[in-house]
């Protein structure tokens, strides 16, 4: 037997689609349907990674990370916020 976990699935499209979660992040991440920002964020982050070639701009491109950061991590926060209202 290869672990005692319950797995995590996450039901969408009105009970017509199943798909397992990795994690609790996963499981958020797709019931909210913020998965699909991640390969966005991934771009844009090695674009942005692409433009560093001095101390400046990379502290730039860091204050733009950190505000990405922090709005990703406010937005899931609401999500799962949102979540928890939704089962009482």
């Amino acid at each position: 037997m290869s672990g005692s976990k319950n797995p995590l699935y996450v039901v969408t499209n009105n009970g017509v689609d199943v798909e397992a979660a990795n994690s609790l992040l996963d499981l958020l991440l797709k019931k909210t349907g913020l998965d699909q920002l991640i390969p966005i964020l991934e771009n844009i982050m090695s674009i942005l990674l692409s433009q560093v070639n001095s101390y400046p701009m990379f502290m730039e491109v860091k204050k733009i990370f950190d505000a990405i950061f922090e709005k990703v991590i406010e937005l899931m926060f609401q999500a799962q916020q949102m979540m928890n209202k939704k089962k009482v």
